[in-house]
């Protein structure tokens, strides 16, 4: 089952293509999913000799663009380049362009380059690795205090929704969007649907931003990682 849903535009890229599109949930972006894509991404570092990172913690949320003629390059601007994980990030440039299963994405029967999101801990992939692994399942979710009713309680004590006319009575509910950085910060936030009112959604997405407890963020083998939250919540409007 996939854990995330990932809500990813880049206006530019290499060559200032156009704008690309998240790779649909309903698609495989690597032939046999993401268990094969991390059975090929250590056989492939394996035969290149790649050689481990100094810094065993060392981690990538690796941004990945499968092209319309199934190959693939990893998103790498410059910024990031220069960033801490230096080492993670040249082991999957390196990687990802070797691998032999990518598939692009179809939309309305088409290829298209579409970006995919794959979490790179490089010290899996060699003393250790273990068959079957997939870095999604390892991860412990994110938390916050008191557990999610405790948040949505924060949300609906900012929230008076009796100004409003949404059409329909009874409960409206929306779904939340946002994601949680390394630090349990809240960034992007944003509704998947709407609610049908603009001023309405605005009311929620405020009383959101209001809250200033911290999270605990997602992890995987111990690290801090940046995770997409994806939340229904209902308000009523009798």
């Amino acid at each position: 089952m996939k854990l995330f849903y990932f809500l990813l535009f880049i206006s530019t890229f290499l060559s200032g293509q156009t704008q690309l599109i998240t790779f649909p949930n309903d698609q495989h972006s690597y032939l046999g999913g993401k268990t094969n894509f991390y059975k090929d991404f250590q056989k492939v570092l394996l035969e290149k000799k790649l050689k481990p990172c100094d810094n065993k913690n060392e981690f990538l949320s690796a941004y990945v663009v499968v092209l319309e003629n199934d190959t693939a390059v990893l998103y790498d601007p410059e910024k990031l380049q220069k960033s801490e994980n230096k080492c993670a990030r040249e082991i999957t440039k390196e990687v990802v362009k070797n691998m032999p299963g990518w598939v692009s994405a179809k939309i309305d029967g088409s290829p298209k380059a579409a970006v995919e999101q794959y979490y790179i801990y490089p010290d899996a992939f060699f003393n250790n690795f273990k068959a079957g692994y997939n870095a999604e399942d390892l991860i412990v979710l994110p938390t916050f205090e008191g557990g999610i009713d405790a948040f949505r309680k924060e949300v609906m004590k900012r929230t008076d929704p009796q100004d409003f006319y949404v059409k329909g009575k009874g409960k409206v509910t929306v779904t939340v969007l946002f994601v949680l950085d390394e630090k349990g910060e809240m960034e992007n936030l944003k509704l998947e649907n709407s609610s049908g009112l603009k001023e309405y959604d605005e009311m929620i997405l405020r009383s959101i931003k209001k809250i200033k407890n911290k999270w605990k963020p997602a992890t995987l083998h111990g690290v801090p990682v940046r995770f997409k939250f994806r939340m229904p919540m209902s308000f009523s409007n009798t």
